[in-house]
């Protein structure tokens, strides 16, 4: 384009079916199939596609109408769908390489960037010699630059963005495009013959203005190319020049010669200035500038002759004259918002009420867990601590089956037995060590990503606090679990000639558990056994109703799924929830009144609970009377049986505890993975900007320009430094 204006390069969208990878998504993750679809999905695919072939200088109001309407329905994907749900890649206009992201804000910024930048090149289009031309280009560039201020208002609450939508060079483009639509309006009031010198004074000066702050942000950047560096200081420096000019002007029809020569001076300092900048800019830019630079040098000749022969007046000093001060004409404008017309996805479900319910299904899990299956587990640690503490039934069988092997210690046997004897703890203890050393691994492998940073970089910049923080505690909470694991290991360890003899079965028993002599046992005495067999029977019974309990538990939060619940409630209220603030928090009473069906449920815990305090008080009470009847006549040989069948039931005991302790450490280990790859993955992203930026770098300080067109691509002198923020927190 023949102009002395820029226009903005259009990103290069890389290859998706963006209908195809929604359709995945559905199936994937919602419960309605994407054949549903599939004329929307269709549509999407087809609209995606043809703004990923819109041309630099050949753009149209079709394809306007085409980035218009797919914000549009990217807001409709935005409340269907999760952030992170597909992966698009972009070659960036302004940075080198591309830049691949999951994220459906950083597509709308995509978008808005294109906007931009057809609407810069529809400014650039537009007549220059009509006032019509001149108003359509000032609104295409103050469009322009309400885009590119929107991506700015995005960037701040958005992570992981490409380095061309940073602060500084975001702020860049819509100051410069702010610029050329204020420059618009200048020359607008050129064209007219009554236009006071005042009112082109202001309008100059605010024009230097927005280039100015333009030229600044330019600089802060690393992706402001240096022929863009230079347009922007050659029309700061021009406007400037072109405000005291005028600012001359009126000095002279005040017959203020002395302030004439004073404003003329400036503006010959002003474009002495602009005059350093010329390299690699555009000849029409050149041109304008050389017409003013000879005019202001001409001007300012002749009136120094005439004050210093004619009229003799004190020129006073730049701090002695009145600032100048501008006016603007221009704000960033709004792109106008398309309403969509047909209903669109209108069936499907927002990702958000998946999300809820996933994160309520959660929520009840850890309710269930909470409220029935630890305490219930507590309460039966309880209970068989109880018992064994108190040397039950060892010591009963001791004294009432002289010979034969306890009915306990048989069932105790066979389940052992049954959950694979002492090979499932030593498997399971590899397993676990297994998925440590994966673990392990993992950190490793973080650590290792941060030194390759260290490489690449050599120590100039330091990764983010938050990564190293999230490593460390990674590092912490592995160092814990070992101690974990030392301890259980320990306790098998401990156990393990015990549980080996019920892997003996009946004869390793009999071998093991010392026979005594019949004795005729005291009637008060076999009526204590009696009593006390009663008690042990009912705690069995308690135990078992427990264990059905739990599995009726277990099988009612199977078949009670509340995504049901929230799907009515959301088709109820759609008007009220149909809002891109759609929160967990709206769906709360729902929960509420869902996790109720296990009222009754938390009441059979607690009562459960109150039974097992009575059954220990009336086992203690039976267990004290015991000892008493049985220290009459008890004999060594009997307390060495009752040693044996303790040491059986002290065995068993631990063994239900480590069998515990292992399916803790499993699921600790398990949910480490899935959360320190989540950290992983952080850290080859971070590692994967820092590449980029690095080969931005080298590219830009390797190329050399060949000729000083504008679309020559120079090398920009300041290094990149990237400071990323991180918000993920491992726990």
């Amino acid at each position: 384009m023949n102009t002395n204006l820029l226009y903005i390069p259009l990103r290069q969208s890389l290859p998706i079916d963006l209908g195809q990878e929604l359709g995945d998504v559905i199936n994937r993750d919602y419960f309605q199939p994407s054949s549903t679809f599939q004329s929307d999905l269709s549509l999407i695919a087809n609209l995606r596609n043809t703004i990923s072939n819109i041309k630099n200088e050949q753009v149209t109001k079709q394809d306007e109408q085409a980035l218009l309407k797919f914000l549009a329905y990217l807001q409709i994907i935005k409340q269907k769908f999760s952030d992170d749900c597909i992966e698009f890649g972009w070659l960036g206009s302004l940075a080198y390489g591309p830049f691949k992201s999951r994220s459906l804000v950083i597509e709308e910024m995509s978008i808005l960037f294109q906007l931009g930048s057809v609407y810069s090149q529809f400014g650039l289009k537009e007549s220059r010699h009509t006032d019509t031309g001149l108003k359509n280009a000032c609104s295409y560039f103050q469009l322009a630059a309400g885009c590119f201020k929107s991506i700015s208002a995005l960037a701040e609450s958005t992570k992981n963005i490409p380095p061309e939508f940073h602060k500084d060079t975001m702020g860049c483009l819509t100051y410069m495009m702010l610029a050329q639509a204020q420059e618009t309006i200048w020359q607008k009031a050129l064209g007219n013959s009554t236009m006071k010198d005042s009112v082109i004074s202001k309008l100059s000066f605010q024009t230097s203005e927005y280039y100015s702050q333009a030229l600044s942000l330019g600089n802060s950047s690393d992706y402001i190319k240096l022929e863009w560096i230079n347009h922007l200081a050659v029309k700061k420096f021009h406007f400037q020049a072109a405000a005291y000019f005028r600012k001359a002007n009126i000095a002279q029809d005040s017959f203020n010669y002395g302030e004439q020569v004073a404003y003329l001076r400036l503006a010959s300092k002003s474009l002495d200035s602009g005059a350093k900048y010329k390299r690699y800019v555009s000849q029409l830019v050149l041109d304008d500038f050389q017409g003013l630079y000879d005019t202001i040098k001409s001007v300012l000749k002749s009136a120094e002759r005439d004050n210093d022969l004619i009229y003799l007046k004190v020129v006073p000093g730049e701090q002695d004259l009145p600032p100048l001060i501008g006016v603007s004409m221009v704000n960033p404008g709004q792109p106008q918002n398309i309403t969509i017309e047909n209903p669109f996805l209108k069936d499907l479900l927002p990702y958000i009420i998946i999300h809820v319910a996933q994160a309520f299904r959660e929520r009840q899990d850890d309710f269930i867990r909470e409220r029935f299956y630890d305490p219930i587990q507590a309460l039966n640690t309880m209970f068989a601590k109880y018992i064994s503490d108190r040397g039950l039934p060892a010591s009963i069988d001791s004294v009432q089956q002289s010979e034969n092997i306890p009915d306990s210690i048989i069932h105790h046997s066979r389940e052992f037995a049954n959950m694979g004897g002492t090979s499932s703890i030593e498997d399971s203890l590899s397993k676990i060590g297994g998925l440590r050393q994966d673990c392990m691994h993992i950190v490793q492998e973080c650590e290792k990503r941060i030194t390759l940073d260290d490489e690449l970089l050599g120590n100039k910049t330091q990764p983010p606090q938050e990564l190293l923080a999230k490593i460390d505690k990674m590092k912490q909470y592995l160092v814990q679990a070992k101690t974990g694991d030392d301890v259980v290991l320990n306790k098998f360890l401990g156990v393990k000639p015990y549980l080996e003899i019920y892997t003996k079965g009946y004869d390793g028993l009999i071998s093991f558990i010392p026979n005594t002599s019949y004795t005729k046992l005291d009637e008060d005495l076999i009526a204590v056994i009696s009593d006390l067999r009663k008690i042990l029977f009912e705690i069995d019974n308690v135990r078992k109703k427990r264990t059905e309990f739990l599995e009726a538990i277990e099988i009612k939060s199977r078949d009670n799924n509340i995504l049901p619940r929230l799907i009515d409630e959301y088709k109820t209220n759609y008007n009220l929830y149909e809002s891109e603030n759609l929160k967990e928090l709206a769906f709360e009473p729902v929960y509420e009144q869902h996790i109720q069906m296990f009222a009754e449920d938390v009441k059979f815990v607690e009562s459960s609970k109150e039974l097992q305090i009575r059954l220990e008080q009336e086992l203690d009470v039976l267990n004290n009377r015991f000892h008493q009847e049985a220290n009459l006549h008890q004999s060594s040989s009997q307390s060495k049986r009752q040693e044996a069948l303790q040491s059986l039931e002290t065995a068993y005991s631990m063994y239900l505890e480590i069998v515990g302790n292992l399916n803790e450490g499993s699921k600790f280990y398990t949910d480490f993975i899935t959360k320190s790859n989540v950290v992983l993955k952080e850290c080859e992203d971070y590692l994967y900007r820092k590449r980029i930026e690095i080969r931005d770098e080298q590219q830009q300080h390797n190329h050399t320009p060949v000729t000083a067109p504008a679309d020559v691509i120079s090398p920009k002198t300041t290094k990149a430094v990237w400071n990323p923020q991180s918000g993920i927190k491992f726990s």
